[in-house]
Parts: structure tokens; C-alpha cells; sequence
């Protein structure tokens, strides 16, 4: 049980951060994404922790939780009527950010690497719980809201 911990998305990302400074440390001859150029980084990881931000708020607003099990409201409004998971975009965004800050090219395969695992590990289960849960009410939104963008 302590082992799935490991791989909870934020500690992905805890992960690719590490990643990308060996790489950009010890595989300096891919870092190619030249200064000024990979401060764009910056502004990409600033919008994403920014957009979380507001997720956040409707989670407050709502009076739930991240947690799906616990979750006692299913939000539709905001950043959740375009996608159903708008927080893993935001940390989706907040690799690519940092990815682009390294400048090492290595690094850039590191959000689609996330992307990738969080739709084949996380998002199936979730989506589960969330039909167990809301059951109808979340049959509908999947079939107004797509899955990402």
C-alpha cells in the first residue's frame, strides 16, 4: 500500500523535476533550448500553478475534496466545464514549464511521458470511483466534458 505513495502524480512530478536537473546537468549536450528562449519555462509553470489555483478554489467553494472518495459534489463549472481533469493538465503544464526552463531537450519527453501514465493508471480509477459515486450525473457530464481538452 505504502508503495503506490511513490507514484501518486504530485510525486511524479517531484520526479521529472529531478530528472530534468540531471539531465540538464549531466547530459549538457542536449540542453538546446537557448537563454532567453527557455525562460518561457517560467511563464508556462506560472500559468499552471495559477490555473490550480482556481481548481482549488472551486474545491473550496463546493465544500470537497480532491480525494474521490471522499468527494461529495460532482464540479461542472469553470475549468471542470471544458475539462474533466483540469488538474492534471495544470501539472502537465507545470512539467512542460519546467522542462523548458532545463532547456535539455530529454526533458521535454517527460509530459507526454506523464500524460501518458496518468491516462493508462490514475484517470481509469478515478473515473471509476467518480461513476460509483455520482453515477448517472457523472455519465452525463462524460458525455458533455472530454476526458482532457
Amino acid at each position: 500500500m505504502k508503495i503506490m505513495k511513490l507514484y501518486i502524480p504530485p510525486t511524479l512530478i517531484a520526479y521529472s523535476i529531478v530528472l530534468m536537473l540531471l539531465f540538464h546537468f549531466l547530459l549538457p549536450q542536449f540542453n538546446l533550448i537557448p537563454f532567453p528562449w527557455n525562460l518561457a519555462g517560467i511563464l508556462i509553470s506560472f500559468g499552471a500553478f495559477m490555473y490550480t489555483g482556481r481548481v482549488r478554489d472551486l474545491f473550496r467553494k463546493y465544500q470537497t475534496t480532491v480525494k474521490i472518495k471522499n468527494s461529495n459534489k460532482l464540479i461542472r463549472e469553470g475549468p471542470f466545464s471544458v475539462s474533466r481533469n483540469p488538474m492534471y493538465i495544470c501539472m502537465s503544464l507545470l512539467i512542460l514549464g519546467f522542462a523548458i526552463l532545463s532547456s535539455n531537450l530529454l526533458s521535454l519527453a517527460l509530459p507526454l511521458l506523464f500524460v501518458i501514465l496518468v491516462s493508462l493508471i490514475f484517470v481509469p480509477k478515478e473515473e471509476k470511483l467518480l461513476e460509483e459515486s455520482f453515477g448517472e450525473e457523472y455519465a452525463d457530464y462524460k458525455k458533455k466534458v472530454s476526458r482532457w481538452i
